[in-house]
């Protein structure tokens, strides 16, 4: 997490993501800055800590995995992926990019442990946003 963007996800993964995918890097880029900014500022909360702190009381399952000083990464259902795609009017193509792009960052900061499986399916997956 150390390249400078306005959102966790690094330059090489995000490379790797634009390979896989038919989305333009700046759609992706911004797509991802965007996610982190509602986070920040969504109805209700007045940070990202709040966010995490308001799900961890409202979910059923408890959606962090790890907390860093950077970031936190979670496991969220699909309902969250929906919400955030919904409000930020994604198109199927931005949504996907930007799930696989968080799925790489969970993976690639957690590698090695073994909740860092979350999966990507219809079950929802990992979300990591900046501290």
């Amino acid at each position: 997490m150390d390249d400078d963007h306005d959102h966790p996800v690094s330059t090489s993964e995000i490379d790797e993501v634009l390979a896989e995918r038919d989305v333009p890097a700046d759609r992706l880029d911004a797509a991802l800055a965007a996610l982190q900014k509602l986070a920040s500022d969504s109805p209700g909360v007045e940070s990202v800590e709040d966010l995490v702190y308001e799900w961890r009381n409202a979910f059923r399952d408890d959606p962090l995995v790890e907390r860093t000083a950077e970031a936190y990464y979670l496991a969220v259902d699909e309902r969250v992926w929906r919400d955030f795609a919904s409000r930020l009017d994604w198109d199927a193509a931005v949504r996907e990019a930007v799930r696989a792009a968080h799925e790489r960052t969970f993976a690639a900061a957690l590698s090695g442990d073994e909740e860092s499986d979350v999966g990507d399916g219809d079950d929802g997956g990992a979300l990591v946003l900046r501290r």
